[in-house]
């Protein structure tokens, strides 16, 4: 009889684990992620799904500290390839999508008018961009005030955040004036048609290539699994579209 009360408990536990999928995903893609969940989730109602939204850099440091994360996205291909190598991941990182930087405001300003010579006007005091040493949106940002040299004029406006998230916190709420962030935020229902915003020159910034790759710690969640090969789907490339990603034309 107890060994059956056992074997019932391991079973139950089983059962539960296999339930469960948590993912860690780049700030800039957490719009776009809530409907591949809602897309995924339809065939599997059952399932509970934890998402952990922060930076890459950010989320990087939990997975080697054994977070217990079973898919991460990230908004570049260098995180997922360092937990890769570092023996934290099964697959090897792959693209499946490229992000698109854009400039936004809600601030009554002629952006589209003036174009990103607008952040050296003396009106914009404060211009928001993600944390470049944790987040690849900042990181191209910067790329890009340095090749239009603007950057040394006007260092002293820029205030940081920790990731595409708390950078979008700071427009929206217009504790900064304009800032750099993803076209996928602009795009989300949540924030379509508030404010302005211009795309930036893809020809002045690296390509934001968003990997992903199954880490160990989903190597035996079946819908780790299953969610991973989701993301490649047409399906979820038209999601992504909706979003203003950029999809490989190899996929």
């Amino acid at each position: 009889m107890k060994k059956l009360v056992i074997l019932f408990t391991v079973l139950l536990v089983n059962l539960s684990f296999a339930q469960k999928l948590t993912i860690a995903a780049a700030a800039n893609v957490q719009y776009a992620l809530d409907e591949l969940v809602n897309s995924f989730k339809k065939d599997y109602p059952g399932l509970k799904i934890n998402k952990i939204i922060s930076s890459s850099g950010k989320l990087t440091s939990q997975i080697v500290r054994g977070a217990p994360y079973d898919i991460f996205l990230s908004a570049d291909m260098k995180y997922p390839w360092f937990v890769y190598k570092k023996g934290y991941a099964v697959t090897e990182p792959k693209v499946y999508a490229y992000g698109v930087l854009v400039l936004w405001s809600m601030k009554n300003i002629p952006l589209k008018k003036r174009g990103i010579a607008i952040l050296l006007d003396k009106h914009i005091k404060r211009i928001a961009v993600p944390n470049p040493k944790n987040a690849p949106y900042g990181r191209e940002a910067i790329r890009v005030l340095k090749h239009y040299k603007i950057y040394e004029r006007i260092k002293s406006k820029i205030v940081y955040g920790e990731s595409v998230s708390q950078t979008n916190q700071y427009i929206y709420r217009k504790l900064a004036d304009i800032g750099f962030t993803s076209k996928s935020t602009v795009v989300s229902p949540k924030l379509r048609n508030r404010g302005k915003w211009i795309e930036i020159d893809k020809k002045v910034y690296n390509p934001i290539e968003q990997g992903v790759v199954l880490l160990k710690q989903g190597k035996n969640n079946e819908y780790a699994k299953k969610f991973y090969d989701f993301i490649f789907t047409q399906k979820a490339r038209l999601i992504l579209k909706k979003y203003g990603y950029l999809i490989p034309d190899n996929e």
